[in-house]
């Protein structure tokens, strides 16, 4: 008998442990950090950007405008913000925040695929601004993802990281 109350003893306590850990925090990616305020930092540190243009999420067509950006599945994607030179030149920046960071890898595959075709449009009608489609950036942290072309690409990139140091 007493070795059957040990035994429902662990087993319950077995439960209790295991009814806690569900409702545990969730491993959301990282930090809840909006993209316009990412790449409004990353925009102004490059003091070398010409005229800019912004489309984010919370544009009437962002669901359009992202696919010019990525063929990333848009389901896929809690909030983005994308700004490119308004002249067009080769530079441009985004920051997108996905659902779920698992799927930053093939959002990064997506925006390497994006620089080779506005390279390939560069090679044609603008041979000058292959040097920065050649030096882009695409970094991430958790389930945020960053696309740099610029001048200074350094210094956005570590704008961009200075937003998870802290976390």
């Amino acid at each position: 008998m007493k070795h059957w109350k040990r035994t429902i003893c662990l087993a319950l306590a077995a439960l209790a442990l295991a009814g806690c850990a569900a409702c545990g925090p969730k491993d959301s990616g990282g930090p809840d950090l909006d993209p316009a305020e990412i790449l409004q930092a990353m925009a102004t540190a490059d003091t070398t950007l010409p005229e800019m243009v912004t489309r984010s999420s919370a544009d009437a067509e962002a669901k359009d405008n992202f696919f010019y950006l990525s063929d990333l599945d848009y389901g896929k994607v809690e909030g983005y913000c994308y700004t490119y030179a308004d002249a067009g030149t080769a530079e441009e920046m985004a920051v997108v925040k996905l659902k779920d960071k698992a799927d930053a890898a093939a959002l990064m595959e997506s925006l390497h695929r994006h620089v080779e075709a506005r390279q390939g449009t560069f090679e044609e009608y603008d041979p000058e601004q292959v040097p920065l489609t050649e030096g882009a950036v695409v970094t991430s942290e958790g389930r945020y993802v960053a696309l740099i072309v610029s001048k200074k690409n350094g210094l956005a990139q570590s704008e961009f990281k200075k937003f998870f140091q802290a976390q």
